[in-house]
């Protein structure tokens, strides 16, 4: 026994040692490999119904995550066609579009170095490219996790393994992971306090330059994630966090008239750089800004007491659905074992007759962003700024704090609570727990889930009370790690290459049309994703998703004199266009079918004034031919796609 577990040591210490070595090697393997998390396969049920998708390794592609494979990742290979320029002749149907900020997409800039994770889409290729994308910021929030709980546990290895599992491994983390930041939230948030700590403890001057650097790129890299709901509440943990580093550290530092120099000249090379975004950038920020939505939403806090306690619930997001009163993206939050981590961090500064400075400094913004998650309060949303957030989405820093606390908590604590005290808190906390989980969503929870969720809340919170005994520390590991293998990492499928898209022949067709002949597309009367789907081959497609609205075009397609209907368009939004024969034909130009859905009827007068040269559809344009145009089938797939040129009289 003595030798096995002298092997498993020199394993594991020949993996810290190696820790960075062995990150680059599985990266360079993944992208050898081509492998990546994106649901790009669920393509497969919309346009090539019959064709194998070869590319699934592991796990199920997420028709939910449409956010990824139905946006986003079609943005992103249509700069491939688009020479990844910062302005898109591709998007909005080949309106000059602003690819870098809001819609995030790589480009050929400086400003790149914000968004490093997008560098292998400039040098790899599409295919490397995605893979790098998804490997090396799995990769690095749990590498950057690690060694930030290095810093926040005193340098305790395991607390830190388990620490970076949480984290990386978060429910809100994997279903959102490739969408809004949330990855890059972590890396460049804890980034930032571990090379704060580092600044503030060397001495030698190229080392706190390269740290000052680096500090810049990660806030750059916050800034840009432009996605306030997470930005904002978070900032707040951070900067507490930051607060309890400088508290902590300054003590160790020589603040020489260099070092203010080099501040000041970072700080300004960071300001300029920034202005220089939003500069060139100014036209896209401000028609954001002026969008009904997202731009107008304003959040007064308030009703997500359900979402908080019903955690653990989200072990079942990746495996079950059915009686969920939302969806998994909207129910995934931090899994924090609320509330274990304040039990244990009360009972550990009780026996240590002493309060933690780090507790006592994340438990302001935990009750500020408490109270605006779980109450409408007058005034609060609007002074802390929070009314950008939401409560979906602030309450990933509550569990946030809730990890930061059970992981200081268990590092300070020196003797565990006697064995039948242990048992009767987590008794009665998982009992709780568990039976609010039931009686808020009996159809999802029901008692057989709630009875497994009794057993998992008991072992977990049992094991993280008892964590400083003999196999405490084991168990509560072990079990952690499973736990959040079975929430977080079965979200994302593993998936090689993407061939249901490279070898699609609408694709193929499309952009050998369009290669031939450059012209501005419709996609008639399909709804969503299709319209996004010949981005894909480079084609500029006027109603693909607009992540800000084309307010000339849709202006023009608005004849009323009030133009009454900017309230529908005027907005992010996925459009559905359909063609009718007149005017007459039509009640209203403009339906909004919901927040960020609209549906627009035209006429052939107004392909005409879109310069609309191919329509994809799977209707029959030929019954529109007459003395004005001609709709000429160009290509026809077994599955009644259509594409069609029009020939204009």
């Amino acid at each position: 026994m003595d030798k096995i577990i002298d092997i498993k040591n020199k394993i594991l210490d020949f993996i810290y040692k190696y820790r960075f070595i062995i990150a680059i090697v599985l990266i360079v393997l993944g992208v050898l490999f081509k492998l990546h998390g994106s649901s790009i396969s669920y393509w497969n049920n919309y346009i090539n119904i019959d064709k194998l998708d070869t590319s699934l390794i592991l796990g199920t592609p997420r028709s939910i995550r449409s956010d990824e494979w139905a946006v986003t990742t079609p943005l992103i290979f249509s700069q491939a066609f688009n020479g990844f320029k910062y302005f898109s002749d591709i998007l909005r149907g080949g309106t000059s579009t602003d690819a870098f900020t809001i819609y995030g997409l790589p480009v050929i800039s400086l400003f790149e170095i914000f968004r490093p994770f997008h560098l292998g889409y400039l040098f790899l290729g599409l295919a490397r490219g995605l893979s790098f994308f998804w490997i090396s910021r799995f990769i690095a929030l749990f590498l950057v996790s690690f060694e930030f709980f290095m810093i926040f546990t005193n340098k305790n290895k395991r607390l830190s393994l388990i620490g970076s599992f949480m984290i990386s491994l978060a429910p809100i983390v994997q279903w959102w992971f490739a969408t809004n930041g949330t990855a890059e939230l972590f890396i460049f948030g804890q980034l930032a306090l571990i090379l704060l700590y580092k600044y503030l403890n060397i001495e030698n001057f190229k080392h706190k330059l390269i740290c000052l650097i680096f500090m810049i790129i990660c806030a750059g890299g916050y800034v840009l994630i432009l996605y306030p709901a997470f930005q904002i509440p978070m900032f707040y943990v951070f900067l507490s966090l930051a607060i309890y580093i400088i508290a902590t550290n300054f003590k160790n530092t020589k603040i020489t008239k260099k070092d203010i120099i080099s501040i000041i000249i970072t700080l300004l090379i960071f300001i300029l750089l920034m202005a220089s975004i939003i500069y060139t950038s100014r036209d896209t920020i401000c028609a954001l800004l002026n969008t009904v939505y997202p731009g107008n939403r304003i959040s007064e806090g308030g009703g997500a007491f359900r979402k908080y306690v019903s955690y653990m619930g989200n072990i079942f997001l990746p495996y079950k659905e059915k009686g969920m009163e939302t969806h998994p993206a909207k129910e995934a939050v931090m899994f924090g074992l609320f509330p274990m981590g304040i039990i244990i961090a009360i009972l550990a500064m009780i026996k240590n007759k002493k309060l933690d400075l780090s507790i006592i400094i994340l438990s302001i913004p935990y009750v500020i962003i408490g109270a605006f998650c779980m109450f409408k309060i007058p005034y609060l949303p609007q002074l802390t700024l929070l009314s950008y957030s939401s409560v979906n989405r602030a309450i990933i820093a509550i569990g946030y704090i809730d990890i930061l606390i059970l992981i200081r908590a268990l590092s300070i604590t020196k003797k565990s609570s006697k064995i039948w005290i242990s048992l009767i808190i987590s008794f009665i906390t998982s009992f709780i727990l568990v039976f609010i989980c039931h009686k808020l969503n009996p159809n999802y929870v029901g008692k057989i889930l709630a009875s497994f969720l009794f057993v998992m809340c008991l072992y977990l919170f049992f094991t993280a009370i008892q964590y400083n005994t003999k196999y405490g520390k084991y168990l509560f590991t072990y079990g952690i790690i499973i736990t959040m293998f079975l929430a977080g990492f079965t979200v994302n499928p593993i998936s090689s290459e993407f061939n249901i898209i490279t070898d699609s022949p609408i694709l193929q067709a499309a952009q050998e049309i369009n290669k031939n002949e450059n012209g501005i597309w419709l996609a008639e009367n399909l709804d969503f994703p299709c319209q996004n789907y010949l981005e894909m081959a480079g084609c500029p497609v006027i109603n693909a998703t607009n992540i800000y609205p084309n307010m000339e075009l849709w202006e023009m397609l608005d004849k009323e004199k009030e133009k009454k209907y900017d309230v529908i368009y005027n907005r992010y939004a996925h459009v559905k266009m359909i063609l009718v024969d007149n005017e007459d034909n039509i009640e209203d130009k403009f339906e909004l079918i919901s927040t960020d859905v609209i549906k627009i009827y035209i006429t052939p007068q107004d392909l005409k004034d879109m310069n609309i040269k191919y329509i994809f559809t799977v209707g029959v344009m030929e019954e529109f031919n007459d003395e004005n145009q001609e709709f000429e089938l160009i290509y026809n797939d077994s599955h009644n796609y259509h594409i069609y040129k029009i020939h204009y009289k």
